[in-house]
């Protein structure tokens, strides 16, 4: 499959290393050089340096090939924007964002967008740690 990650911070580099060691082909999207150059030499995939949610610099990245758009920046408003691009524009089979602030997941089910929430996740699987350790 060939993915996009929006964000190379701590998740879009987490995620570019599992998704290429796992065959997949991956294109990196940042506009910091710096933490494009975090993924460092090892990553055998494609990374674009520029504003993310440009028309531009996403066909750059292979937009019109992408199976997946995975938008995953600290940003709700950048991954939202990024998100409906590759959605509604480009026709991007499968389009996930990431959410940040927990308030905003009602922004992304009104706008359609499939979305992960870590704090929701983290939440629930501490509650879960807890819950289980009082059986």
């Amino acid at each position: 499959m060939y993915i996009i990650i929006i964000g190379s911070g701590r998740l879009g580099r987490m995620l570019s290393e599992e998704l290429t060691d796992a065959g997949h082909n991956v294109s990196v999207v940042d506009r910091d050089s710096k933490r494009l150059e975090a993924l460092g030499t090892g990553f055998n995939g494609l990374s674009v340096k520029g504003i993310e949610y440009d028309n531009a610099v996403l066909k750059e990245a292979g937009i019109k090939h992408a199976d997946y758009v995975l938008s995953v920046t600290s940003d709700d408003n950048l991954n939202i924007t990024v998100s409906l691009a590759a959605k509604e524009i480009f026709k991007v089979p499968r389009v996930i964002a990431r959410v940040n602030e927990p308030q905003k997941k009602s922004v992304y089910e009104l706008l359609g967008i499939e979305m992960i929430n870590p704090t929701e996740l983290i939440s629930y699987i501490i509650k879960g740690k807890v819950e289980g350790s009082q059986r």
